[in-house]
């Protein structure tokens, strides 16, 4: 009865979340990119399987948030967590992934639009130029050819010390993260399964989990260290080319 009425105040906030994202009504190419990385995600938990808590899931759904938006990481939270667990066990974990992973996207989104300069520069990163106005609403580059080679210096300073910025906040937001969805799931075994015997149980249910949420951590980290800076460059383009837009 507890795991029952658990699902249900698990799911309320899903359907929530469901409907903001109905009232987008995003268009079909605003959608491929979250279907491709979702569909990545995907493949990758099953493939990892064998490895316990070490798969790219939790990075993939950071990156469509923090370059695609809000609603765009919310719904690969949902995707990943419902369509991987056909192959991998469904049960009465599923809300509970799908809820904990669609904040996590969510919570990635709201840190893209927070730090959206960071992808102006991962973009132009290559580009010998100074600051102005750019897609994202902030200063990136002018290239009149006007500046010297001194201004050229600091620009490329900016730059690089903008993307460490970036690369380190968004890789330590990923740590965090799947730190905090092992701990959602963690409360989760121990509502189902050990609910009557109190704090002791729920902290017991933590320290079991803590090495396996390190491990979540840990692959995260890799994982978001190895794409966030090239795949960037490439969501930049398509958002370019295409005119897809965030969510």
């Amino acid at each position: 009865m507890t795991l029952l009425l658990s699902s249900i105040v698990v799911g309320i906030p899903l359907i929530v979340l469901a409907l903001t994202l109905e009232r987008t009504k995003p268009r079909p190419r605003d959608l491929m990119p979250v279907v491709v990385l979702s569909a990545l995600a995907i493949v990758g938990r099953v493939v990892a399987m064998p490895i316990p808590n070490f798969q790219p899931a939790t990075a993939l759904i950071v990156l469509t948030g923090f370059f695609f938006g809000r609603r765009a990481g919310l719904l690969s939270g949902m995707f990943v967590a419902l369509i991987s667990n056909m192959l991998m066990g469904q049960g009465p974990w599923t809300p509970w992934q799908m809820l904990a992973w669609s904040l996590v996207g969510y919570g990635a989104g709201f840190l893209g639009e927070r730090i959206s300069w960071g992808k102006a520069v991962i973009a132009d990163k290559h580009k010998n130029t100074d600051i102005v106005k750019g897609e994202y609403g902030t200063d990136i580059s002018d290239t009149s050819g006007k500046t010297d080679t001194r201004n050229n210096l600091q620009t490329k300073h900016r730059a690089s010390r903008g993307i460490t910025i970036l690369f380190a906040v968004t890789v330590i937001y990923g740590a965090v993260a799947s730190l905090i969805f092992g701990v959602i799931m963690d409360t989760q075994f121990f509502v189902a399964y050990a609910w009557e015997s109190g704090w002791s149980g729920l902290i017991a249910a933590l320290a079991m989990g803590l090495p396996f949420n390190m491990a979540h951590a840990a692959s995260t980290l890799i994982f978001l260290a190895l794409t966030l800076i090239p795949w960037g460059k490439k969501f930049h383009r398509l958002k370019t080319k295409y005119g897809i837009q965030s969510m």
